[in-house]
């Protein structure tokens, strides 16, 4: 078992992304022979099944080694429901006009084309429309994020002696220039800040760091009340 997480986590999530082009092929060889077609979606299964399998591990992964009992908080913030449905919409919207007008070019009928828009996106631009996949873990020993904005999925960890300290901020404060937003919505400004110890940030790749949790309250109780500034921000 330990062989098959460690090979799932080492699978590079860019190379992953790729898979669904096949989504492609299997569209247009969808009907000569339907094996074919069958094989290709096979395919686009396994990929998205070792994308779900990465987010299982790698959060057993970090339970394993920095949760001696019981299990880390977990947090799950997602775009509004009201985004991911528009997006959708928009999607199937264009999608449907691409087939109409694009029906017969390429050997493929309209509803191919409709199809191949349509998967095409949904597999390969899902951060786009539902927004980027961000999940927090909260351990006794610091604060573990996993964020796919895109292509690449970011694996990080902040251990509590590299924070100076962690604020609750709220639109309208001031916040670092120098800040990395893990969240599934671009433009978010309110949420937890993580301050690190040097004034550059955590790492030269990684600054100072905004969360925004589903629920900040429930977040920010399980945190070191040491780390914690109560006092607010400028506005």
């Amino acid at each position: 078992m330990q062989f098959v997480e460690n090979l799932v986590l080492e699978t590079p999530y860019l190379f992953l992304k790729k898979i669904p082009y096949a989504w492609i092929l299997a569209v247009a060889f969808w009907a000569w022979p339907p094996i074919v077609s069958g094989v290709l979606i096979g395919i686009i299964a396994l990929g998205l099944l070792l994308m779900f399998l990465q987010q299982r591990f790698w959060e057993a992964k970090i339970g394993r080694d920095f949760q001696k009992e019981g299990h880390p908080y977990r947090d799950h913030p997602r775009a509004p429901l009201g985004y991911q449905l528009r997006n959708l919409a928009l999607v199937l919207a264009g999608s449907a006009l691409a087939g109409y007008l694009l029906g017969g070019r390429l050997d493929l009928t309209s509803v191919q084309w409709f199809l191949l828009c349509a998967g095409l996106m949904l597999l390969y631009k899902d951060a786009l429309i539902f927004g980027s996949s961000a999940v927090y873990l909260v351990t006794p020993r610091g604060i573990a994020a996993r964020f796919v904005p895109g292509h690449v999925d970011y694996r990080l960890f902040f251990r509590y002696n590299e924070m100076d300290r962690i604020v609750r901020v709220h639109s309208g404060d001031e916040l670092p220039k120098n800040l990395d937003v893990l969240s599934p919505m671009h433009g978010r400004k309110d949420g937890v800040l993580l301050m690190a110890k040097h004034p550059d940030g955590f790492s030269s790749e990684i600054r100072h760091v905004l969360l925004t949790p589903a629920d900040t309250d429930a977040f920010m109780s399980q945190l070191p009340a040491t780390l914690i500034e109560n006092a607010a921000l400028i506005r």
